[in-house]
């Protein structure tokens, strides 16, 4: 029994020195040197800021990178969600990036922001950036509102035929909101949009009424549309 105890116990021993030197040996100058950092996913995100964040030097011995160093730097960037990076010998670092999707814009003391299907920021709108509609205005006091964004959006993405035309969207208290379309017209919704974005597109294949020269078309009266002509018009 204790022949087989000590016969183990050099065995133990042995491997452990053989790991240590092994990985001694992987982690000399000159081995596994990266070569190429390949990055997936980038579409908004600036590739040379994203590089610099990485910070790290052709030929480094990639057993020497920190993965979790350089997926951190990266969640700093405001496009990226996650990150994902590994090694691939023997000269590669793999960098996986999803991206934040852009939905529509936000507007705060006339400053533009991109919100994601969250209703959170993104980032503060500047020259280069995807100009994503609606702009959503809500009130700055409200409590809830990225949840109250996120119920437009999805709402919008229910009625894909009217998302298209509309370029603003201002919230009221009761769930109540005015949508503005790209040639001017008010649409007045209640919190029973649904029923009403369904009576408008009715109106729209019958009448054109979105094409026409109306200023404000009222939904909010159920089963009812009021249309609001231009003035100087019947």
């Amino acid at each position: 029994m204790m022949l087989r105890q000590i016969v183990a116990a050099v065995a133990l021993v042995s491997v452990v020195v053989a790991l240590f030197m092994g990985w001694r040996e992987a982690l000399r100058p000159g081995r596994f040197p990266l070569q190429e950092i390949h990055m997936e996913g980038i579409v908004n995100t600036d590739v040379q800021g994203a590089l610099e964040l990485i910070d790290i030097d052709k030929g480094t011995n990639l057993f020497a990178i920190d993965l979790d160093s350089v997926k951190k730097n990266l969640l700093t960037l405001p496009w990226i969600r996650t990150v994902q990076v590994k090694r691939v010998f023997p000269d590669l670092l793999s960098v996986k990036l999803t991206e934040k999707v852009a939905v529509c814009m936000g507007k705060e003391e006339n400053q533009l922001s991109l919100l994601d299907e969250y209703g959170t920021a993104i980032k503060e709108l500047e020259p280069g950036d995807p100009l994503v509609f609606p702009v959503v205005v809500t009130s700055e006091r409200e409590k809830n509102k990225s949840a109250r964004i996120v119920w437009l959006i999805n709402l919008l993405g229910r009625h894909g035929w009217v998302k298209e035309q509309i370029s603003e969207a201002v919230g009221y208290a009761g769930n109540r909101w005015v949508l503005y379309t790209k040639k001017g017209v008010r649409l007045l919704l209640s919190e029973r949009a649904d029923d009403e974005l369904e009576l408008l597109m009715r109106l729209q294949r019958k009448y054109d009424l979105l094409n026409r020269q109306i200023r404000q078309v009222e939904l909010r009266i159920p089963g009812r549309a009021a249309v609001r002509m231009s003035q100087g018009l019947l």
